[in-house]
């Protein structure tokens, strides 16, 4: 009779556990994908995968993969900081529900990347010229960044030549270095800033602090910086004229040199005045492609030599525009031979 009264009860203690035990709760492999917190099945008609999402500021951008959901409350951290701009990283497919189904396809993509194959994303950015630093969010999976990730900055390492990146991540337990020589390889012709932040799950609960303070320490701000003038005055003979300058690095490193005293060299037949700039100016970033016309000031890539032109002339991939003289001011120039001026801030 005990024996038939005892199975009920060991039966009874048997569910109980079953229905206390939550698996999400139960430490997870640091190298491994997090479950997600709030699963997404990728289909909102509303996402539009190429525009980001604005903010006030808009000197930064926050790009950002997230399957768990902890390197989205990340990046969300460092724009409500910034007010800036922030755009996820999308797949084109979007990951199964399935945890183990999760598993083996980030594995399988992650060996696909070794070989040089990258799975699709579906999003993609224009220009990244109006952005100072472009903040960068993943989670670490198996030691290594993200694919969708490393999809991205790999189809945009044209674009982000000479931008300067700043790394975040979330992981288990494990580091950031793996990830950090994965994002170098994949643009080797943009800055990336020293300074990481990597927060675990012992550290997630500390996430607002040590935003901030990472956000100080890379010199990243709310404030939006003092617009600096671009224009100048052109000192020539007895005339003074003036010029607009571009607002690219070019231009801007230009402005930085001011005041400045060179003798343009004529060159073809008063087509150009020229010279050549010590140090060569900065070119990262700028864009290509030029068909001057009368007051265009411009960069031969070539030579390195700033060239003013006072004639039309046909369009060069070779050239750089950084400027212009304003109205009729080029004609002070119009003139045969070399020519002494001094570029001045105005």
């Amino acid at each position: 009779m005990k024996k038939l009264i005892m199975i009920p009860l060991l039966m009874l203690t048997f569910l109980s556990m079953a229905a206390c035990s939550n698996p999400d709760t139960e430490p997870l492999n640091p190298e491994q994908p997090e479950q997600p917190e709030n699963p997404n099945d990728g289909n909102d008609p509303d996402d539009n995968p190429d525009t980001p999402t604005p903010g006030g500021n808009g000197r930064y951008l926050v790009l950002f993969a997230s399957r768990s959901g902890n390197t989205e409350r990340m990046a969300n951290e460092i724009r409500e900081k910034l007010d800036c701009d922030i755009l996820e990283v999308e797949p084109t497919e979007a990951y199964d529900n399935d945890y183990n189904a999760m598993l083996e396809r980030s594995q399988e993509e992650l060996a696909a990347i070794r070989q040089g194959n990258y799975p699709p994303v579906k999003t993609s950015i224009e220009s990244f010229d109006n952005y100072d630093i472009v903040f960068v969010g993943y989670p670490i999976w198996y030691g290594s960044m993200a694919t969708p990730m490393q999809t991205f900055l790999h189809s945009h390492a044209s674009k982000l030549v000479g931008k300067r990146i700043a790394l975040f991540a979330t992981s288990g337990s494990s580091g950031i270095s793996t990830s950090v020589n994965e994002a170098r390889n994949l643009c080797p012709d943009a800055t990336l800033i020293e300074r990481t932040l990597l927060l675990t799950s012992s550290s997630l609960s500390q996430m607002a602090t040590r935003v901030s303070s990472w956000l100080e320490e890379i010199g990243a701000n709310r404030e939006e910086p003092e617009v600096a003038s671009l224009k100048m005055k052109i000192s020539v003979a007895d005339r003074t004229i003036s010029a607009t300058m571009e607002d690219n690095a070019a231009g801007r490193d230009f402005l930085s040199r001011l005041p400045l005293e060179v003798t343009l060299n004529d060159f073809n037949n008063t087509t150009e005045k020229i010279f050549y700039p010590e140090p060569a100016l900065m070119l990262e970033g700028v864009t290509r492609g030029c068909a001057p016309v009368p007051g265009d000031i411009t960069i031969y890539v070539p030579w390195g030599n700033v060239a003013i032109f006072c004639k039309k002339w046909s369009h060069s991939n070779d050239l750089i525009k950084i400027g212009h003289i304003d109205g009729d001011g080029i004609s002070a120039l119009t003139v045969g031979g070399d020519i002494k001026v001094k570029f001045e801030k105005q």
